[in-house]
């Protein structure tokens, strides 16, 4: 959790009362409140708020240097600070430690000033400019921790109050929709009013996303925003169209997952009302030069580069060491495997438990094992074998799918022998479905044996989804024990979903050349949900032509020719849904119906001479 002031806690979903236990309504700061003093306490030097002397001076140095030895919570911990919760003569404050930055990060520190400065002088400048931020109340330059010389800033408290994520979450999970619809109004109005005041006051939260926007109840279903993390704000300075565009493009990466369109569009509404109250209350304030529909379309294109960017360091992460992967070296094998993971899913279960670089090396000693075993093998083709397995854990095991690509005549057999081969690019691709939101099967880890550079051999392993089964297979099975009305309902619901998956996958400009049903997984609790599997035929585009979305329409709906229950109105009302977005021609369609037709008819019957081709040399399909 990226914040400093939240509470450990998660938010009830099924509460009826997000607002409880309700605090006092915040009151504004007393005159003299923003009043900067100076002082030496027990050999500490301390800059601090007017009225925080008489604490400091109870508190010894001893305290702040040994945070663990207090009765503390620790809060957050990461590799430039740490968090702690502590409660002194019966108030609580936050405490964070900011470690000093080695080389390079110490030359970066002294050209931009130290985080817990511009921290600290990011509260101040809030509270004095009356925008809703955690207050400081003070800092330390210089404290020993554990032999390490930090930088201290001890802040206000925000109780109760909760990161507007977790809150928004808890707001949708509202099973009483009207009573949602009025919370979500109220926050959305209320984060554009806290937003647009920051900017009009020249305040820019450079790290502005959802987590670092804490959001306090000060009466039932009422709340206040604030802002926390202050260390990366740009103060006293008129904000740029350009600049509010990015500012509210690194908060929409979140909202366009778990948020609908109208949600973000009524946010963009209020957002530029309240700039319109603010204009001329401040010097730093400023008009917007462009249009609404302006503003909008820019957004869109900025969130696209935001999310990019955030992307592709997520992507880079899967292949070097760090805190979620780990380089595994086994004999004469080398690769990656997956250590933890960030969120944990509730469909995965690899991704709450921590698999350590020595638990995977016990697992991997030998891992050709699992072909010896006739056992084991649940595919053994031309193209790869496929082995079932359970990885010991230390409470029950891991399920996961072992797959060894194969050559099935010399080009691939020369193909193979080149990186990036089969293997490494289903880890990758498999980390890049799951980095943009995308359901898919988790990778777990990749091997290969090399020799002068060129791969010998390879395997992936990846956790077997639990209670799923196959799209085609979902399809039978429900036709076969649905009623009549029951199966309509099923299969609509069905239609939306699969559209939705698709189409997620390529607007994220991933082109599939083997979309087709047995590829899609369908788990079935604790809710309906599809996920991509055997990323083998997947590739990332710079942009997804229309001709390659219409080629993976048309393998999927090759793939369902002969699934029963499925009729043309079914298919045509998914081709409807998937062309049907903001802008978009409503009759767009049609012309993918006609394409996708031929091409249908062309692929079926280029399937049947491949199916006689693989009888003659294979002696099966």
């Amino acid at each position: 959790m990226n914040t400093v002031n939240a509470t450990p806690a998660a938010l009830d979903p099924a509460q009826k009362e997000l607002a409880a236990p309700r605090p006092a309504t915040p009151r504004a700061a007393p005159p003299g409140a923003d009043v900067v003093a100076r002082g030496v306490f027990d050999g500490l030097r301390w800059t601090y708020r007017d009225g925080f002397d008489a604490t400091l001076a109870r508190v010894p140095a001893a305290v702040w240097a040994h945070p663990d030895d207090q009765a503390w919570r620790h809060v957050k911990h990461n590799g430039a600070r740490d968090v702690w919760r502590a409660e002194i003569d019966g108030q609580v404050f936050y405490v964070k430690y900011y470690r000093y930055r080695r080389w390079p990060g110490s030359l970066v520190s002294t050209l931009r000033g130290q985080a817990c400065r511009i921290e600290w002088n990011g509260g101040l400048y809030a509270l004095r400019a009356g925008i809703a931020a955690v207050r400081p109340l003070a800092c330390a330059d210089r404290v020993v921790v554990d032999g390490r010389a930090c930088a201290v800033l001890v802040t206000e408290s925000l109780e109760p109050a909760y990161p507007l994520n977790e809150l928004w979450l808890a707001v949708l999970s509202d099973e009483d929709r009207v009573r949602s619809r009025g919370d979500r109004l109220h926050l959305i109005d209320v984060v554009a009013r806290t937003i647009a005041r920051a900017h009009q006051f020249g305040f820019e939260h450079l790290d502005m996303h959802a987590a670092n926007i804490l959001v306090q109840p000060v009466a039932p279903r009422r709340y206040r925003a604030a802002f926390v993390d202050l260390q990366s704000a740009r103060l006293g300075m008129p904000i740029s169209d350009r600049a509010v565009v990015r500012n509210l493009a690194q908060l929409n990466q979140w909202f366009r997952r778990h948020s609908t369109l109208a949600d973000r569009l009524r946010f963009l509404r209020a957002y530029v009302r309240w700039r319109h109250e603010f204009e001329h209350q401040c010097e730093h304030a400023r008009r917007l030069e462009m249009p609404f529909e302006g503003l909008f379309d820019a957004l869109v294109r900025a969130a696209d580069r935001h999310a990019e960017r955030l992307w592709a360091q997520r992507d880079r992460r899967v292949r070097r060491d760090g805190r979620y992967f780990a380089r595994v070296r086994v004999g004469g094998w080398q690769g990656m495997a997956a250590v933890r993971s960030k969120h944990a899913l509730p469909e995965s279960p690899a991704s709450s438990v921590v698999l350590g670089r020595d638990w995977w090396k016990a697992r991997l000693a030998d891992p050709l094992r699992w072909f010896v075993s006739g056992d084991a093998l649940c595919k053994n083709s031309h193209s790869a074998s496929v082995a079932r397995a359970a990885l010991p854990l230390d409470a029950g095991e891991l399920p996961v799918i072992i797959k060894r690509p194969l050559a099935r005549n010399w080009r691939r057999s020369l193909r193979l022998l080149f990186p990036p081969h089969r293997s490494a690019r289903g880890w990758a691709m498999g980390y890049a479905l799951l980095n943009r939101d995308i359901p898919a099967a988790r990778p777990l880890a990749f091997l290969e044996r090399r020799r002068a550079g060129l791969v010998l051999d390879s395997l992936l392993i990846t956790e077997v989804v639990p209670d799923s089964v196959d799209l085609d297979h979902w399809i039978r099975e429900e036709h076969e024990v649905c009623s009549p009305r029951t199966w309509r309902r099923r299969k609509r619901e069905m239609s939306e979903l699969l559209m939705r998956h698709v189409r997620g996958l390529h607007d994220r400009n991933f082109d599939h050349r083997d979309c087709k049903a047995q590829n899609i997984l369908v788990v079935r609790r604790p809710q309906l949900r599809l996920v991509w599997i055997d990323m083998d035929g997947l590739r990332r585009r710079r942009n997804l032509s229309l001709a390659a979305r219409l080629r993976a329409l048309m393998r999927l709906h090759v793939s369902l020719i002969d699934a029963p229950g499925v009729t043309r109105a079914d298919r045509a009302r998914f081709l409807k849904c998937y062309f049907a977005r903001y802008g978009a021609d409503v009759d767009a369609w049609r012309d993918a119906w006609r394409r996708i037709a031929a091409e249908a008819a062309r692929k079926l019957s280029a399937r049947e001479a491949r199916r006689r081709w693989k009888l003659k040399h294979y002696g099966r399909e």
